[in-house]
C-alpha cells in the first residue's frame, strides 16, 4: 500500500503562505498579474534556500536595468549567481517552449542560453538548462484564485527542483565539446544584450541625448574606427561578446581562478603575459558591470559568463592530443551561430593540407633561393594575414623543430625555435581566433621545452591586413590604447619590414566591393599616392578584360594581392621570397583572373598549383577537402628570385589530386617540388593555369574563333516568368496585376533595381514605350518559347518589364527565321555530356546546365548571312575542294562537339575551359560529319532545323520508330492526385526483372534505356531536370508566391 506524500511543515507553511500572499496580491488587481507573484516568490526561494543552509538572494531585474529582454530575478546564493527565475502570468503555464506570442517566443529564444533557468506562473515549475527542461513541470495542487483553500505540494519533486536550482555550481568542464556547449549558450546570450542595449541608445540619442553621454555607443565608434570600420552595431555586439568570452577562456588557460575576481582584476593579471588581452578585457567590461563592485547593464550575463568559463578544468581539457584546440574556434562557431559561420567563409584548414603546404613552400626556400635552412633561416620572416587560430605558424615551428632536431639535436633545435619565434607574424581581425592562438602557441612551447620573454613570443596582432599601413592613427581613447599599440606595431611590419614568405588560408567572400580597405581603394604609398587612379588591384587587371573583373571583387584576391605586394614589390632590391595559398581555384581558368596570372608570370620565377578539386564545382562530399565548401580549391605557390625575370613569363607546373579526401590528402604528404607528376602549364601571359595537354590542341580553333559573335542568354532575376504551361504564365500574370497593395505586388513582381511596378521600357520587338506594370490591364501577356535549359523548352514571359536582362542582341538575332544558336560553357570545365548544345530558340542565360552561366554564339547575322563569315567560310572551301556554308559549318561543329565521346575524348584539355573543334583536312570525313550533324540539329531542335522527309528527319516529328519508341504502359492520370512526384529508373534498383523501364510517379515508361536515364549535360541529369520542373511540388528556387501558381495535372 503506497503511502501518500506529506510535506514537511515548513515546506507547506513556505507553500502555503506562498499561496495566500500571490492571492492576496492577484486580488488588488493593481499591476500586471505577473507583478503580484514577485514579492511572494522571493519570500518562497530564500525560505526554501535557509532551510538547506544557503544564503539566497534574488535581485530583481528592475535593480539591474531595462533591457527588453530579461529574467525576472538573478538568484545568488552565497554571494554567486546560480541560476534565474522567469515569472509569467498565471494560467501561462512553466512549458517554455510551447509558450505562443511574440514577446515570449522572442524571451525563450534568449533565455534559453542560460544553463539554470526556472519557468513559473505561480502553480507551475520547470527547470531548464540551456534550453533542456530537466524532469517534468510540476504543479501546485490548488488554484490562486480568490476564496480557494492553501496551496499544497503533492510530492518530493518540488523541493528536489529548487534545491537542485539552488545547490546547482556550474558542471566541471573538461574536453572541448563540453566547453564549447556551456560557453557558446553565454556569449550568444551576452551578444543579444549587446544589440539590445546599441539599440536603445540610437534611440535615445534621436530623442535628443548626446552620443557622447552614451557609454555603449563611443566605445562601439571607437572600436569600429580600429578595427572594423564598416561594421554594424550587430556585428560589433558580436565582436564585443565572443572577445570578452575568449579573454575568460585565455585567463583559465594561464591557471587563474575566477573567485571573488572581477574582470578588471582578470584583466590585470592576463596583462603580465598579453597585454592586448588583458586591456581589451577590462575596456569592454569596466563601464558595463564587470567590476565586482559595479552594477551595470550586463551585471548579471557577465556574472553568468564568468561563472560558466571559471568552472573549466583547463587541465583536463588539455590533457591527451595535442591538438586540442586546433578546432576550438570552429567547433565554438558552429554552436554559437552556425548561420554567421557559413556566412563568414570561416573554415579552418586541416592539419593534412597545411603540413604539405608548409613543407613545399620550406623546400622552396632551401631549393629555389638557397636558403639552406628553408624557413628556419635567420632573417626570413613569415606572415600568415589571416592567421586564425595559428595552424600555419605552428606548422612552421613544428617543422623545423623536427627537422633540426634530426640533424642537431634537441637543444639546437630549441635554440632555433626560439631564435625564429618572434619572425613568424600572425595578422587576425577577431579577438576569438587570436586568443585560440595564443592558447595553442603556449601549448606547443611547453611541449618543445622552451620558455620565452614576451619580447620574443610570436608576434600576433588584432588588425585588418588589408588596411593602409601608411595611414596615421585615429586618436582614440586611452583605454584602447593597448589594442592600438598592435595595429600600430602590425602596421610597421606591412610598411617597413621585408617578409619572405606569406602562407594561409585567406577568406573567400564574394560581392566583397569596398571591403578590401586599402588593397582596394588605394591609399598614400611611402607619404605619397602610389597612383593617382590606381590601387594595389589594378596590378590584377588587365586592358579590355574590365566587363569580366567584377569577380576579382572577393576578400580571396584582395588578400593574393596584398601577399604579392608584401613579398614581391614592397620593399625595393629585397623582392624575394615565396607567397602560398590555399584559395578558390577560380584564378586557375576565369577569364576575369587574366590580370592575375599575367602579374603572376611576369613578377615570379616559377610557380606551382595544386588543382583540390578536379572533379569541378559541388563536388561529392567524400572527395572535398573542406566538407562544407562547394567551390573547387587550390593551392598555388609562387617563388621569386631577386633577380629580373620580366623578359619571359614564369613556369607553371601543374597537378591534381584525385579520390576521397583521405586519398587526396596521402597524396598532398607525399608531393615534392621536383616530382615526375607535375605538368608544364600554358605558358601565355595571361593563359590558364592548367596543362596544355596534347601538343596541337592549343592550335585548334577555339568555337568562338568560328563563331565570333557573343551573347549572353536571357536574365529574368525570376523564375515565376518561365513555366511548361501557357496558361499557368497567365493565371501568374493576372494575379500580379490584380493585387490592390503595392507592397505585396512589389513582392509578386520580385522587384529588382531595375525592374519595378513602376519601370517603363520599350518593347522587346520594338516600337512605343510600355506603360508601367502597376498602370497595366492587359490580362494576356506576351509569351515566347525559349530554350530554358538543355533540351528543355518552356514559355516566358516575353515582357521587359518582367525580364531584367533581355538581350536586345539576341533578340535581334533571332528575327532571322532559321536562326541557330550554339550554347557553351565556356568559363567553366566540362567534364562529361556533349561540349555544347544546339538550339532554335532563344536561350536562357544558366541554359547549359541549370548554374554556372554560358555564352550563346549565333550562327547567323540578324539578316541571315552566317556568323562565321565569308571570308572562313571560303579558306575551309578551298582547303577541302567543296563549297562549305554556315550551315555546314555549324553542323559539322554538332557532330563533333555536341555529344559525350567529345568530353570524354579530350577530358584532360577541357580542363581549361573553352571548347576546341579538331578540324579534318580530308572532304569524306568532314561531308560524313556534315551528314551526321544535320541529324544532331534536327533532333535537338525538335525538327525546326535540318528537317529532311527524305532523310528520315520528318519537320514535325523526332520520335523514335515504334519498334524503339518508349511506350506508356500504364498512362500517367490527368488529375491533381495523379500528377507524379517522383521519377526512378529500373535500372537503379539491382532486383528489377529488365533495365529499361522508367517509372514516373505509379506509372512505366518501356523501353528507356539506362543510357538515356544517365545521360547529362554538365554533370546534370537531362530527364530529371526536365521532370525536376514539371512534378507535382515542382523544383528550383521560389523567387515569388507567384512561382507557387504550377500545373496540377
Amino acid at each position: 500500500m503506497l503511502v501518500p506524500y506529506e510535506p514537511p511543515d515548513w515546506l507547506a507553511h513556505a507553500v502555503s503562505t506562498f499561496g495566500r500572499t500571490a492571492r492576496e496580491q492577484l486580488s488588488t488587481g493593481a499591476g500586471e498579474p505577473e507583478e503580484a507573484l514577485r514579492a511572494p516568490l522571493v519570500g518562497l526561494v530564500k525560505e526554501i534556500g535557509s532551510r538547506h543552509g544557503l544564503q539566497v538572494v534574488p535581485v530583481g531585474e528592475a535593480m539591474l536595468s531595462d533591457l527588453q529582454v530579461r529574467p525576472d530575478y538573478a538568484v545568488q546564493v552565497n554571494g554567486a549567481i546560480c541560476g534565474y527565475i522567469e515569472i509569467k502570468k498565471p494560467g501561462l503555464g512553466a512549458d517554455a517552449p510551447a509558450l505562443t506570442g511574440k514577446h515570449n517566443r522572442r524571451q525563450w529564444a534568449r533565455l534559453s542560453n542560460l544553463p539554470n533557468l526556472i519557468y513559473t506562473d505561480g502553480m507551475c515549475w520547470a527547470r531548464y538548462e540551456t534550453s533542456v527542461r530537466k524532469g517534468e513541470i510540476i504543479k501546485l495542487d490548488g488554484t490562486l484564485t480568490e476564496g480557494s483553500g492553501d496551496l499544497r505540494v503533492t510530492g518530493p519533486e518540488f523541493e528536489q527542483m529548487l534545491v537542485t536550482f539552488l545547490g546547482r555550481a556550474p558542471s566541471p568542464i573538461r574536453n572541448v565539446d563540453a566547453l564549447v556547449r556551456a560557453v557558446a549558450p553565454a556569449c550568444r546570450l551576452l551578444r543579444d544584450e549587446v544589440a539590445d542595449q546599441l539599440a536603445r541608445e540610437r534611440v535615445w540619442v534621436r530623442t535628443g541625448s548626446g552620443l557622447n553621454k552614451q557609454l555603449f555607443s563611443g566605445l562601439a565608434a571607437d572600436w569600429r574606427q580600429l578595427l572594423f570600420p564598416t561594421a554594424d552595431d550587430g556585428e560589433f555586439a558580436d565582436g564585443y561578446a565572443q572577445t570578452v568570452t575568449f579573454g575568460l577562456l585565455y585567463a583559465r588557460s594561464r591557471g587563474i581562478a575566477f573567485e571573488e575576481r572581477g574582470y578588471h582584476e582578470i584583466g590585470d593579471l592576463i596583462a603580465t603575459g598579453n597585454t592586448l588581452m588583458g586591456r581589451a578585457l577590462q575596456v569592454l567590461t569596466d563601464q558595463f558591470g564587470g567590476s565586482s563592485e559595479q552594477v551595470g547593464p550586463f551585471k548579471v550575463t557577465l556574472d553568468t559568463l564568468l561563472r560558466v568559463v571559471g568552472a573549466v578544468d583547463w587541465e583536463r581539457v588539455r590533457a591527451g592530443r595535442r591538438d586540442t584546440y586546433l578546432y576550438l574556434y570552429e567547433h565554438f562557431l558552429a554552436e554559437y551561430d552556425p548561420v554567421k559561420r557559413q556566412e563568414s567563409g570561416v573554415y579552418f584548414t586541416p592539419v593534412e593540407l597545411v603540413e604539405p603546404m608548409v613543407r613545399l613552400t620550406d623546400d622552396a626556400l632551401r631549393t629555389r633561393l638557397g636558403l639552406v635552412r628553408g624557413l628556419g633561416t635567420d632573417g626570413v620572416r613569415v606572415v600568415d594575414p589571416a592567421a586564425g587560430t595559428g595552424t600555419f605558424l605552428l606548422r612552421i615551428l613544428d617543422t623545423v623543430f623536427d627537422r633540426v632536431e634530426r640533424t642537431d639535436g634537441t637543444g639546437e633545435a630549441r635554440e632555433v625555435l626560439s631564435s625564429m619565434a618572434n619572425r613568424l607574424v600572425g595578422f587576425e581581425l577577431q579577438m576569438g581566433p587570436y586568443a585560440v592562438s595564443e592558447l595553442r602557441l603556449t601549448d606547443l612551447l611547453a611541449h618543445r621545452g622552451v620558455e620565452l620573454t614576451a619580447a620574443d613570443r610570436m608576434p600576433l596582432h588584432v588588425t585588418n591586413t588589408l588596411d593602409d599601413p601608411f595611414r596615421a592613427q585615429p586618436p582614440l581613447a586611452s583605454f584602447l590604447k593597448a589594442i592600438a599599440d598592435s595595429t600600430r606595431r602590425a602596421d610597421r611590419i606591412k610598411a617597413e619590414l621585408p617578409v619572405t614568405v606569406v602562407i594561409g588560408n585567406p577568406p573567400y567572400r564574394e560581392r566583397a566591393n569596398g571591403d578590401g580597405s586599402w588593397v582596394e581603394s588605394g591609399g598614400f604609398y611611402g607619404g605619397r599616392r602610389r597612383n593617382e587612379d590606381a590601387s594595389l588591384m589594378s596590378d590584377f587587371r588587365l586592358p579590355g578584360n574590365g566587363r569580366n573583373e567584377y569577380k576579382l571583387k572577393n576578400m580571396a584576391w584582395y588578400f593574393w594581392r596584398w601577399a604579392t605586394w608584401k613579398v614581391f614589390d614592397s620593399q625595393s632590391g629585397q623582392g624575394h621570397g615565396v607567397v602560398t595559398f590555399v584559395t578558390t581555384a577560380g584564378y586557375l581558368r576565369g577569364t576575369a583572373f587574366k590580370g592575375m596570372r599575367k602579374y603572376l608570370r611576369r613578377t615570379c620565377d616559377e610557380g606551382w598549383i595544386i588543382d583540390l578539386s578536379p572533379e569541378g564545382m559541388r563536388p561529392d562530399v567524400a572527395t572535398r577537402i573542406f566538407p562544407k565548401v562547394q567551390h573547387p580549391l587550390a593551392v598555388g605557390i609562387f617563388v621569386r628570385a631577386e633577380e629580373d625575370t620580366t623578359d619571359e613569363p614564369a613556369r607553371i607546373h601543374y597537378t591534381a589530386v584525385h579520390g576521397k579526401r583521405a586519398e587526396k590528402f596521402a597524396t598532398l604528404g607525399a608531393l615534392g617540388l621536383d616530382d615526375p607528376v607535375w605538368q608544364d602549364a600554358r605558358d601565355g601571359w595571361d593563359a590558364p593555369f592548367t596543362p596544355s595537354g596534347e601538343a596541337g590542341w592549343d592550335e585548334h580553333p577555339a568555337l568562338d574563333d568560328l563563331f565570333p559573335v557573343r551573347v549572353a542568354g536571357v536574365k529574368a532575376n525570376r523564375a515565376w516568368v518561365f513555366s511548361p504551361r501557357p496558361e499557368v504564365l497567365r493565371q501568374r500574370w493576372r494575379r500580379l496585376l490584380a493585387e490592390p497593395d503595392p507592397v505585396v505586388q512589389a513582392e509578386l513582381l520580385k522587384a529588382t533595381r531595375d525592374r519595378t511596378m513602376a519601370s517603363r521600357l520599350a518593347a522587346l520587338s520594338g516600337g512605343d514605350r510600355l506603360c508601367a506594370l502597376a498602370d497595366e490591364t492587359d490580362l494576356d501577356p506576351p509569351l515566347r518559347q525559349v530554350l530554358h535549359r538543355s533540351f528543355d523548352r518552356k514559355w516566358l514571359v516575353a515582357d521587359p518589364r518582367v525580364v531584367d536582362f533581355p538581350r536586345p542582341d539576341l533578340w535581334r538575332a533571332a528575327t532571322y527565321a532559321e536562326q541557330l544558336f550554339l550554347v557553351e560553357l565556356h568559363s567553366q570545365v566540362v567534364r562529361t555530356g556533349p561540349g555544347v548544345v544546339v538550339g532554335a530558340l532563344l536561350p536562357d542565360q544558366h541554359c547549359f546546365k541549370g548554374s554556372e552561366g554560358g555564352r550563346v554564339l549565333p550562327v547567323f547575322q540578324p539578316d541571315g548571312r552566317p556568323a562565321c563569315g565569308a571570308k572562313l567560310l571560303g579558306m575551309l572551301s578551298k582547303r577541302l575542294g567543296i563549297e562549305v556554308t554556315g550551315l555546314d559549318l555549324l553542323c559539322y561543329v554538332a557532330a563533333v562537339v555536341s555529344h559525350p565521346g567529345y568530353t570524354a575524348r579530350f577530358v584532360e584539355q577541357l580542363e581549361t575551359p573553352g571548347v576546341r573543334v579538331p578540324l579534318t583536312a580530308d572532304p569524306e570525313t568532314f561531308t560524313r560529319a556534315v551528314g551526321l550533324g544535320r541529324e544532331v540539329v534536327w533532333a535537338s531542335t525538335y525538327g525546326q532545323r535540318c528537317a529532311d522527309p527524305a532523310a528520315g528527319r520528318p519537320g514535325d516529328d523526332i520520335s523514335l520508330p515504334p519498334d524503339q519508341r518508349p511506350m506508356s504502359l500504364d498512362g500517367i492520370p490527368h488529375t491533381p492526385e495523379g500528377m507524379p512526384a517522383t521519377i526512378e529508373h529500373s535500372s537503379d534498383d539491382p532486383g528489377a526483372e529488365t533495365d529499361d523501364v522508367l517509372l514516373v510517379g505509379a506509372s512505366r515508361f518501356q523501353p528507356v534505356p539506362a543510357a538515356v536515364w544517365r545521360y547529362d549535360v554538365g554533370g546534370k541529369p537531362v530527364l530529371r531536370q526536365w521532370f525536376a520542373y514539371r512534378k507535382r511540388e515542382p523544383g528550383g528556387r521560389v523567387t515569388s508566391s507567384l512561382d507557387l501558381i504550377v500545373a496540377d495535372r
